[in-house]
């Protein structure tokens, strides 16, 4: 059987906009001393086959030549993407931040592409929001005993899928459901 949530454009936009600021620590999580905080969104859209993009302000922490300090980037875009991915061999929507263009202040302009392939590459270390849908959603439901026949229906998750287009984020699963018979040898009292 197959499961599936839309989520409209509208709605994302709206979330997003609620999801704002954010602030994602990219260091040791016990100091402040590196972080990328997401602030004023100003553009946020679907892109198709990709993600949620994010246009917004931001406030940077990142050594620069050895100094940590605090940057503004006057615009910003992020791409959140979602993809499915097999983790302790259960399905998984895995999401993945990336910043697409950033224009930084009080930065060298040959240094704006180094600091954000470095902070990129902490996100891609550090922040994967997951939802582990595959463990969440598979049960085994004990029947109650006056249904006789049947001890339990068990739902297994067996895939997952994503698709993005201009005016959707479509998470489809798809599970498999038995219904195993309670034993003659052990009838319910």
């Amino acid at each position: 059987m197959k499961l599936q949530v839309v989520f409209s454009r509208d709605e994302l936009v709206s979330f997003a906009s609620e999801w704002l600021p954010l602030k994602l620590l990219l260091g040791d999580p016990s100091k402040d001393d590196r972080y990328l905080q997401l602030t004023d969104p100003k553009a946020i859209e679907l892109v198709p086959n990709a993600g949620l993009r994010i246009a917004c302000r931001a406030q940077i922490r990142w050594p620069v030549l050895g100094l940590s300090v605090p940057i503004t980037a006057r615009t910003l875009s992020v791409l959140l993407s979602p993809s499915i991915a097999l983790i302790d061999e259960q399905p998984a929507l895995v999401f993945r931040l990336k910043i697409e263009q950033a224009d930084l202040s009080g930065v060298p302009a040959r240094l704006d592409a180094t600091v954000t392939d470095a902070i990129n590459r902490a996100l891609s270390e550090r922040v994967k929001p997951t939802w582990h849908f595959g463990r969440s959603l598979t049960r085994v439901v004990p029947m109650p005993a006056i249904l006789a026949t049947t001890e339990s229906i068990d739902l297994s998750v067996q895939s997952g899928a994503v698709e993005v287009s201009h005016e959707a984020f479509t998470f489809q699963l798809t599970l498999s459901a038995e219904a195993p018979r309670r034993s003659e040898a052990h009838p319910v009292p």
